[in-house]
């Protein structure tokens, strides 16, 4: 699991508004089990993941454990329609997540008001990684839209 995007399974849980506790218990599922999943102690199989989207009604989970945990996972496209209200909240908080290095690394890029030979790679680089966040927004925008 990436340090950076936090843990999945408890983003997830916490956006479908329940504690360990009540998760642990749907789930049929020791609290312990639970905890260690979202410590990343313990890897989280398949089966276990469609039941946490199930409860969580977050089907962006399992693309996104699919994503972060299979071999498979560098084949998935980056931008997905979220299917709920859990899902577009988990895209926007990924955008969030990935927005924030990226605007540090351009101000520092563009301290000295322009871009220099050296910084043009890093610049390149945030600059994909602003379209991939616009991806992720844009995806927001799309479905809050037909919910309207």
């Amino acid at each position: 699991m990436t340090e950076r995007r936090g843990n999945i399974y408890k983003i997830c849980r916490n956006n479908a508004g329940l504690t360990q506790e009540q998760a642990s218990e749907k789930l049929h599922i020791a609290l312990r089990t639970l905890s260690s999943y979202e410590n990343g102690e313990t890897p989280v199989n398949d089966k276990m993941v469609a039941a946490m989207v199930e409860l969580y009604k977050s089907p962006l989970l399992a693309w996104r454990h699919l994503k972060e945990t299979s071999e498979l996972g560098k084949y998935l496209p980056e931008v997905i329609m979220p299917q709920t209200n859990g899902d577009m909240a988990f895209q926007m908080i990924l955008a969030q997540d990935d927005l924030k290095p990226v605007v540090d690394e351009i101000k520092r890029i563009m301290s000295d008001g322009k871009v220099g030979d050296d910084e043009m790679a890093a610049f390149d680089e945030s600059i994909e990684m602003v379209k991939q966040v616009n991806a992720k927004l844009l995806s927001v925008i799309i479905y809050a839209g037909r919910k309207a």
